[in-house]
């Protein structure tokens, strides 16, 4: 992905990241923001929607307080130093938050938090997409994913929660159709705002909210605080053809110690681990601490590889062969720099 981006005019550092943030989700099983997402990016170069080489400014700026324009750049490198601006705030101010508009999709919001959580700090970060969420009887989108996620330092276990608000994304509806699999019920409806299980009908119609109209409300509140509150669009107002646009991103960062020391947090985290492990429950139901899953699938990958369905690879493949890169370098191990 790196040479790729790079070899669409791409700053290294810049491709650096992006690849990065997308292996980051492959590697936590979150196929429908790994290397997927990534060809989106591509097709959203070509189209001219994202900028390869933007200019990150500084729109306004506190001692515990950033705003970026990302300048229509891909979304890891802005999102990537709206974050380290963050932590380096958060140090001597104890609270710090950060948002960034004018940027396209960022990618697993949880790559950026757990930046923040491996700094030391309490992270969380919401962002808000175009729409593509509405419920059963409205037949039109009212808000997108918006998702949200929230990490907690800990040396001992990884503690993160990264989630869209609908009850799928769609990048997953996405993968689903690459594999022409049928989706579950409940997740989408038809552009005629009636439920369905056909991956197609979904791309063309809307998914559905977690929680109904609880899950509505909170997707809504996200599009204001990354919209209205911070100069960007609100979901509906989000242009582009690809499933790579973003309207803003805010990314908030706590150090621990204003309240206790980071080994009484940690400790305290685990007995809490502890606690909720131990009730009474059938053998066959787990109950899962969030960050849990993808630690697994993170150990289970870095052993096995990261598999990419054939449709994801063939079109991986293509993209490399137009730009000059081999694919047999594709399929061949890339040495440690």
């Amino acid at each position: 992905m790196r040479r790729i981006f790079e070899a669409l005019g791409v700053p290294n550092l810049f491709a650096e990241v992006t690849a990065d943030a997308l292996v980051y989700a492959n590697l936590r099983c979150i196929d429908s923001h790994g290397v997927s997402r990534g060809l989106d990016y591509v097709v959203g170069i070509k189209l001219g929607e994202i900028n390869p080489r933007p200019v990150i400014r500084v729109v306004r700026e506190t001692n515990s307080s950033v705003l970026l324009d990302g300048d229509r750049g891909l979304g890891p490198p802005v999102a990537n130093e709206l974050v380290e601006r963050v932590i380096e705030k958060v140090g001597s101010t104890g609270v710090a938050i950060g948002a960034a508009r004018n940027l396209r999709d960022v990618g697993a919001l949880g790559y950026y938090v757990s930046k923040v959580t491996r700094a030391g700090y309490i992270g969380a970060a919401v962002a808000n997409a175009k729409a593509r969420v509405s419920v059963p009887g409205v037949a039109s989108p009212i808000v997108g994913t918006n998702p949200i996620a929230v990490g907690i330092p800990s040396r001992k276990r990884t503690v993160l929660l990264d989630m869209a608000l609908s009850v799928a994304s769609y990048g997953k509806i996405l993968s689903h159709a690459a594999r022409g699999e049928r989706i579950p019920e409940g997740w989408a409806l038809n552009k005629y705002g009636k439920p369905t299980t056909s991956p197609e009908e979904a791309v063309e119609g809307y998914l559905l909210p977690i929680g109904g109209y609880k899950g509505l409300a909170l997707a809504m509140i996200v599009d204001i605080l990354a919209g209205p509150v911070i100069g960007g669009p609100v979901s509906l107002e989000i242009t582009g053809r690809g499933p790579y646009t973003q309207g803003g991103l805010l990314v908030l960062a706590i150090d621990p110690a204003l309240f206790r020391k980071l080994e009484e947090v940690e400790e305290a985290i685990e007995n809490y681990a502890r606690l909720v492990k131990s009730l009474p429950r059938d053998p066959n139901t787990e109950v899962i601490i969030p960050g849990e899953r993808a630690t697994k699938c993170v150990e289970e990958r870095s052993q096995r590889g990261i598999p990419l369905d054939d449709e994801t690879f063939s079109r991986l493949a293509k993209i490399a062969e137009e730009l000059g890169i081999s694919v047999t370098e594709l399929t061949s191990p890339i040495p440690n720099v």
